[in-house]
């Protein structure tokens, strides 16, 4: 069986890039493994598909609370012990996390005769690379912290996708290339956003080539470190049944982000908008919000008149148990980030929280501050 890893830094575009790929690639049998390395789980939410894509379809695994490279590296090589054999699916399609060093992952398929690596992806935030990274130059001179990590997503690539290349100018992107190509003169090269691009560039390819892959992680040997960068970030998990106050997160994130909070991601709801069930995502200096649902809690008082009384009986049961004043709404962040700038900015972030003043305040019906896009984009 044929398998495809999509790697890529934190906030590259990979969930949004599979998802995609999901729903256009419906004629065949995938088999989904996804890694987040928070506690929080995220990425499984979004790809889970009650009817198609689910543990208990036996097509799908969700692998958290660490890389599947270094300390979840035995739960990733158990799924693909049960899955090698199968002959109900026609390819594997692995999402890493973004701290994953790619060659541990190539160690464990390469040892199983069952499975063939058929594609290595990487993603690559255009932005994020420019501004971080300066383009390239400051991997190929191994200046940032992270150039070894990044080197080896780059250099095992069999393809390369350049995201989120609208919010750069030509030269910029003309530079980012030139650095790709000397990092990797091999690979594909795609620009890409919104995870639009043709399955056949990512599955079926045939494009890995395991012993240039020997020869590289040979040439670096941090290349084949488990864990050795997934020690330096740290995470944390925000479960807090309250509403944000928008006017405070956006300050937050505005003014206070730096460049030490590498990543946050999750489901939250404002204060102003608590209908709304909001995916958060946070890389590097971009921030984005994303409608991905409605809350029962909302739902229930049939806001619309859409609702027949047997639909409106059957939220009430689900929300049986819930928060009394909140009903299911809930914050559920992950951020990550070095444990020295976790330590000051959570803290922050927790003060974002509206305070029980303010909670009277929106109970009572009352207007908040709200300086995020009115319109948000339907996931």
């Amino acid at each position: 069986m044929r398998v495809t890893i999509i790697s890529g830094f934190l906030g590259s575009g990979k969930t949004t890039l599979l998802r995609r790929l999901l729903r256009v690639s419906v004629e065949l049998r995938l088999g989904v493994i996804v890694n987040d390395m928070s506690e929080l789980e995220v990425d499984g939410d979004l790809l889970r598909d009650p009817e198609n894509l689910n543990e208990a379809r036996g097509n799908f695994a969700s692998i958290q609370a660490g890389s599947i490279s270094g300390a979840q590296r035995p739960a990733f090589a158990a799924v693909l012990d049960v899955w090698q054999g199968r002959d109900d699916l026609d390819h594997i399609v692995i999402e890493t996390s973004g701290s994953t060093h790619p060659w541990p992952l190539v160690e464990e398929i390469s040892q199983r005769p069952g499975l063939t690596l058929d594609t290595f992806v990487t993603l690559i935030d255009a932005k994020a690379f420019m501004e971080d990274f300066g383009g390239g130059r400051l991997i190929r001179e191994l200046s940032h912290p992270q150039a070894p990590l990044m080197m080896a997503q780059i250099q095992l690539a069999s393809v390369i996708l350049l995201t989120k290349t609208e919010q750069l100018p030509p030269p910029s992107l003309q530079l980012i290339a030139t650095h790709l190509s000397a990092l990797n003169p091999q690979a594909s090269l795609y620009a890409v956003n919104y995870g639009r691009i043709s399955p056949e560039k990512l599955l079926g390819t045939r494009s890995f080539h395991l012993e240039k892959a020997r020869q590289i992680a040979a040439q670096w040997p941090a290349l084949t470190a488990n864990a050795a960068q997934e020690g330096e970030l740290g995470s944390t998990v925000i479960d807090d049944p309250r509403p944000l106050h928008p006017r405070r997160l956006w300050t937050l994130f505005r003014e206070r982000l730096g460049t030490g909070i590498h990543r946050s991601k999750g489901f939250i709801w404002l204060a102003s908008r608590d209908r709304d069930v909001l995916l958060w995502n946070q890389a590097a200096g971009s921030v984005g919000m994303e409608l991905t649902a409605y809350w029962k809690a909302a739902l229930v008082t049939n806001p619309d008149g859409k609702l027949i009384p047997e639909e409106i009986a059957m939220l009430q049961e689900q929300l049986q148990g819930a928060h009394p004043v909140f009903g299911d709404r809930r914050c559920e962040l992950t951020v990550i980030g070095p444990e020295r700038d976790l330590a000051v900015f959570v803290p922050e972030l927790h003060a974002c929280f509206c305070t029980d003043e303010e909670i009277a305040h929106w109970r009572s019906g009352g207007t908040f501050d709200d300086p995020w896009p009115k319109s948000l984009l339907r996931v």
